[in-house]
């Protein structure tokens, strides 16, 4: 009996945790994962790229268990009814399973000049570091007040005293944190000679300014674009269902319905319905997404799993917060999402940020040997609609 082919589509958070629980599963299983870089970027790190704070990066090859092969090349196109993808190079790799992990980018934020870049893109994240390092004390706008925006200004003010930095945003800084944690990363904001202005959309994005809805006029250097991020193309680009950003939609099992030996995971998917709405673009959503991934396919191989035979569910427990490398805050949350009043701040939680970042790493070493990860689970169960006829791998 042949092996089957399991094709993991991205070597991101999701694709590498996906691709080392699943190699441990079965071993009548041969499992490829594909990405365009052979180096993983982490993505929850870029503001530390800008700033020259980052530290080692780390090879995709050492990261997976070795009976995983990793194929560097990017896929142009899924042909789901074929069971193949076409690779740039012009040769097709069939499947059995695909492992649809392609992420996110950064959307085209309808600028006029270069001096924008996404926090998105670890490639515009070094541009910026090499572009600061020869204009020191440049004004720089912040586009987005949300966590990784307020984790650019910050990082960016402690790095370069003698920069200008202003953090714009539509709504307010912070929306979806608690009070009590506004109060505190504005405190450090301002501390650190931060410009904040809240309830104005950035609404002409031009060279050397934005012009915002109130007909303020924010003059700057460069800009950091840290709203706006959309999903990979590639699965709209090959005719699976997707919601308006991109991302595929999927079943509560995370399987294409339309190709149920499609499974995905990360931030390029959506599962639609109101009890998976809380889930966002994270590293926090991704990565337990991948290990479900791998135990949904391997009980579809026959091997029972506990986890993969029932609808994901996922709980969120905090979100952390980098404000620099002296202080952080970590926001406990409900599962689903919601804040709650507690926090942690100051250097314990810029502590708990860099062990959390480092713990993700871990994690992808460890389930190379042996199951690590535990995916948070809800204590009330969501009501999920089950429908077997749905979730049958096609043959």
């Amino acid at each position: 009996m042949s092996k089957k082919k399991v094709l993991i589509v991205g070597g991101g958070y999701a694709g590498i945790a996906a691709a080392n629980r699943l190699s441990r599963k079965n071993s009548e299983v041969d499992i490829t994962l594909i990405t365009a870089e052979p180096t993983f970027r982490e993505k929850i790190r870029n503001h530390q790229v800008i700033a020259g704070t980052k530290g080692k990066d780390f090879q995709i090859r050492n990261l997976l268990n070795p009976k995983v092969k990793l194929l560097i090349q990017r896929v142009e196109k899924i042909f789901p009814k074929e069971n193949k993808v076409l690779l740039d190079n012009g040769t097709y790799f069939e499947y059995d399973y695909l492992g649809y992990t392609a992420g996110m980018r950064a959307g085209d934020p309808g600028t006029k000049g270069i001096n924008y870049f996404s926090i998105a893109s670890f490639q515009d994240s070094e541009r910026l570091r090499k572009e600061l390092s020869h204009r020191p004390d440049a004004k720089i706008t912040v586009l987005g007040g949300g966590l990784s925006g307020i984790e650019v200004a910050t990082e960016l003010a402690e790095n370069y005293p003698l920069v200008k930095i202003t953090l714009l945003d539509s709504d307010k800084i912070g929306k979806n944190f608690s009070s009590n944690a506004v109060l505190y990363m504005k405190e450090v904001l301002k501390n650190l000679k931060v410009n904040l202005i809240e309830g104005e959309r950035g609404e002409d994005l031009l060279e050397d300014k934005i012009k915002t809805s109130n007909g303020t006029q924010v003059l700057h250097d460069y800009c950091v674009i840290s709203a706006g991020l959309v999903a990979s193309d590639l699965g709209k680009n090959s005719g699976l269902g997707s919601n308006k950003i991109g991302q595929v939609y999927l079943n509560e099992y995370m399987q294409v319905p339309e190709y149920t030996n499609i499974l995905g995971a990360g931030d390029g998917v959506k599962v639609p319905g109101e009890e998976y709405s809380y889930l966002r673009m994270a590293c926090a959503t991704a990565l337990p997404m991948g290990i479900y991934l791998a135990e949904r396919i391997s009980n579809l191989l026959g091997n029972k799993s506990k986890i993969g035979q029932k609808p994901f569910r996922l709980a969120y427990v905090g979100r952390c917060v980098s404000l620099g490398r002296k202080e952080g805050l970590l926001q406990f949350l409900n599962y689903d999402d919601s804040p709650t009043e507690k926090i942690w701040t100051g250097k314990l939680g810029a502590i708990v940020k860099e062990l959390i970042c480092k713990f993700t790493v871990f994690s992808f070493k460890a389930e190379k040997y042996f199951d690590f990860y535990a995916i948070p689970q809800p204590k009330e169960r969501p009501l999920v609609k089950q429908n077997e006829k749905f979730v049958t791998a096609e043959k």
